[in-house]
Formats: C-alpha cells, structure tokens, sequence
C-alpha cells in the first residue's frame, strides 16, 4: 500500500512540474482549402483549371506551448488538429453542347481528412499589460485519415444524378499519400494567456496524390484559429533586482521611466499610444502620430492636402507639390491638368486625352454609348438602326419556305435558293446578326422534339457559314413544343407550330 501511495505522489509531482513549463490548450476554426495542381494536360487552363474553387472546412483539436526565453516572449508551439480539405469543381454547358452531350452541369467536390502536426516558433510582441501580438511559423506534417468524392451530374432536362466513392490511401497510381509535409504561418493576438486568435496560412511543399499522368498536386489552405489556453505557465524567478521588469516589457527597471506600464526602448520604457516615439507624458497629441518639433501634434496642414503649411503657397486650397500646394490647373475643369489636356478648353475623359468622347457615326451619340458606333441610329435603340419592316417581311417568308424531312434535321433542297436569299441579306450588312429558333408541335416525345427543333436549328446556321457568314453573328436555339402560336388540338396548329423564326437585328 505505501507503494502505491508513493507511486501516485511521484505520479502527481511530475505532472504538476510538467504543467509548470508546459501550456495546454484546445483550439478550433474554420478556413478555405484549396488545391494547387501542375500538369501538361492538354487543354487543362481552357476546360478545367478555372472550374475548381476552395472547399470551406473546419479544423479542431489540441495545441501546447514551450517558453524559450525567460519573459515568455519566444516559444514553441506544436499542435495536433483535424483538418478537412480538398476541393469542388463546378462546370455548366452550353445549350447545343449540352443536347449533343446530354448534360447541362456537373457539380464535385473532394473531401480530405488529416490529422496536421504543425511545430511553430512563435514570437510575442506586447501592445498593452494584456494584449499581445503574435507571429508564428513553421514545417509542419500532415497524416491521411479517409476521404470521399462525390459527383452530381445535371442532364438537360434538370434530371440529376450522384454518386459517393471512397478515396484510396497509399503510393498506388491514384492513390493519396498517407503523409505529405510543408510550412504554415500565423499572425494574430494573445488576450492574457488565456486566448489565441490567429490568422493561420499553410502549402503543402509535397505531392499528396499520384495522378495517372505527369502532374503535382499540393494543398494551400487560409483559415481562423482560437486557442482556449487551460493553464498558465510559471513565469520564471529572476533573483537578481538589477534585472528586475515589473511591466515585462523587456526595459530593466531601473532604466525603466514607467517601471509599471508597458513601454518601449524609444520612450525610455513609457507608452507611446500613437506610435510616433514621443511619450504619452510628453505627447500633446497622444491618440495621433506626430513630430517632436510640434511636441507631439501632426505638421500643421490647414487645407488637408498633405503640404506643410510653411511649404504650401496655397494654405486653404488644397493642391499638389509640384505646383507648391496650389491647385493643378485645370480650365474645363474635367480633372485632366492643362499640360496633359489635348482640348484644354473643352470637358473631356482621360481615355480621349481629355477630349470629349468622339460619335463616329454621327447620330448623336458617342461612341462610349453607342453600340452601333460605325452606323446610325437612334437613342431608343442605343444607337443601332431599327431593322426596316419590309425586311422582317422578307426573313418571314424565307422562315416559311425551309422544309425538312419528316423527323429529319437535312434540309430539303428545294430550300437552298431561300437560304441563299437569306445568306446575300447577311452579306450585304455585316452588322446584321440573326438569331435562329427552331420550334415543334407537341406529337411525340418532348425529348426527341427538343433535340431535333435544336438539331434544325445548327443545320441552318452550319448552312449559312458554308456560305461565308461568320458564326459569331448567329445563334441557334430549339424550343421544341415550349412556344407554341396555335392550338396543337388541331392539325392546322400543329402544322403552323411545327415551324422556324428568323430575327434580325443589330
């Protein structure tokens, strides 16, 4: 029995000496985790780099502190926390690339569990008798726990579908590393010992996964951290009064001017709240950083534009140095100095050399508000012209004479003079763009009409720039059965529904 007695008393004693030297705490946060990924895939930075984005995660667990100095101000601080990272990728499609393709978005994300083992040197910077700053970095090691991916795939009818699937550890092809490595930092503050809040950065230096092509993969993760310290450590006796610091501000007492108030080297050991290395004892101004000449205070500067009164040849009109204080000169007062001022007497925009914007077209407005700027218009149509009425006509009776067969998306031959028509309409006004709509009654299956209306759509596009009309000034869509303009009750409906709509315009 004494045995034991003894056991635990020892027991007891170390562990209080321990806890003596040693701070523990419990922390947790959030951050953003994001992936940074190499390769030489061809098309990557077009198809894929830009579709990923930072996953939003949390992280939890234990941290301790070692002191390396006597006044605490230097130490060690590793910790162990979970950490969740990865990534999420998210890409939509285009109308006709989602018909061809069958699918209009997928949405992914990757989840990534570690235990990190961060090992920071931290340095402590006292602001007032209970706040300090701290600065902190360091390698750290980072464990694989699990991970999952999971994928949501969106077709063109707003159907979805996923799936979850476990992620491989090890050094296999595909496979996640089960240790990887790299450095973090911190920033933040320390309220009385008792709490952290730090600003926290960290990037993997190694490869935590094994692509099936030639590529690095390495985590960069920003986040918040507060740390709850659950002890104090013992400060450390200092014997010797000739090194006495009552205010721990590192200034020896006796060359300490406020031996109780923190203080720096500057103010001979006094606060200095503004900063300017001018006593609060000695400063009239001490909430604002000043000059020892002005006991304190800011160099007077009575119109606020950053030039000493006794500089400034203009002391209640702010100006510039190079014009002595004084405002730059500026007739037409368009914020462009004279100098520089191609129309100096005439209110203009930097993007013109100070002239006003130019109205190329001459229809009364300039060319920054015009987006017709080479033809005229008018301001109702912000400076294109209105497409004329009797060419509407024109492009209704062409819609009306292209045929296709019968659940078909080739155009009958018989229409070829007609596009033609439609293609010299184009050619003859380059500023013409055309917007192509193919429509279907609502016999048969929605599907099949919406993939053929869109189908016949592209076969008139694709023909018009095989006649040299450039694809950018079309577009071509297919609607199916959604905009009908008569009652598909009836064969007279279906057959005025079962059409294509031709739209000019600038």
């Amino acid at each position: 029995m004494k045995k034991i007695y003894f056991t635990i008393a020892i027991s007891v004693f170390i562990i209080n000496s321990l806890l003596a030297q040693v701070k523990i705490g419990f922390g947790f946060g959030s951050q953003s985790a994001s992936v940074i990924e190499k390769n030489d895939l061809p098309g990557w930075n077009a198809n894929y780099k830009n579709f990923y984005s930072a996953r939003k995660a949390f992280h939890v667990g234990l941290a301790a502190e070692f002191r390396i100095d006597q006044n605490g101000d230097w130490a060690f601080q590793p910790s162990a926390m979970y950490y969740s990272k990865g990534r999420n990728f998210s890409k939509s499609y285009d109308s006709a690339l989602a018909l061809i393709n069958d699918t209009s978005s997928i949405n992914a994300s990757w989840k990534l569990n570690y235990i990190d083992v961060p090992l920071n040197i931290v340095y402590r910077y006292p602001l007032s008798p209970h706040v300090r700053i701290i600065l902190g970095a360091g390698p750290y090691f980072s464990f694989f726990l699990n991970g999952k991916t999971s994928y949501e795939v969106r077709n063109v009818y707003g159907e979805y579908s996923s799936q979850d699937n476990k992620l491989p550890a090890g050094d296999d092809v595909n496979s996640y590393k089960k240790i990887n490595w790299g450095l973090n930092g911190l920033i933040g503050f320390e309220f009385d010992e008792r709490l952290t809040l730090t600003g926290n950065f960290s990037r993997s230096l190694s490869s935590f996964y094994t692509a099936d092509y030639s590529g690095s993969f390495n985590h960069r993760v920003y986040g918040v951290s507060l740390i709850f310290w659950l002890n104090h450590s013992n400060k450390v006796k200092i014997l010797n009064p000739a090194f006495a610091d009552r205010d721990k501000d590192g200034i020896p007492d006796d060359q300490d001017a406020c031996p109780d108030e923190l203080g720096s080297k500057a103010t001979n050991g006094c606060p200095d709240k503004d900063g300017d290395g001018i006593a609060d004892n000695k400063d009239k101004c001490p909430n604002v950083a000043g000059l020892l000449k002005y006991q304190g205070c800011p160099v007077p500067d009575t119109d606020g534009d950053g030039i000493d009164d006794d500089k400034d040849s203009c002391v209640t009109v702010p100006g510039s140095l190079i014009y002595h204080g004084c405002p730059v000169p500026d007739g037409d007062g368009d914020g462009i100095k004279d100098s520089e001022d191609k129309c100096p007497k005439q209110a203009g925009l930097a993007k013109y050399n100070g002239c006003p914007a130019p109205d190329t077209d001459g229809d009364g407005l300039n060319d920054l508000e015009d987006k017709c700027p080479t033809k005229p218009g008018d301001k109702a149509h912000n400076g294109c012209p209105v497409v004329q009425e009797d060419l509407n006509n024109i492009l209704k009776s062409i819609a009306h004479s292209i045929l296709f067969g019968v659940s078909s998306d080739k155009i009958d031959p018989k229409s070829f003079e007609y596009l033609d028509k439609l293609a010299g309409i184009m050619e003859k006004d380059p500023a013409l763009k055309l917007n192509i709509e193919g429509h279907t009654d609502n016999t048969g299956a929605r599907k099949f009409n919406q993939i053929l209306s869109g189908k016949r759509a592209l076969a008139i596009k694709a023909y018009l720039i095989q006649k040299g009309i450039e694809k950018d000034r079309m577009t071509a869509s297919g609607y199916g059965p959604d905009k009908p303009i008569a009652s598909n009750n009836t064969e007279k409906g279906r057959t005025q529904n079962r059409r294509v709509e031709l739209k000019l315009k600038y």
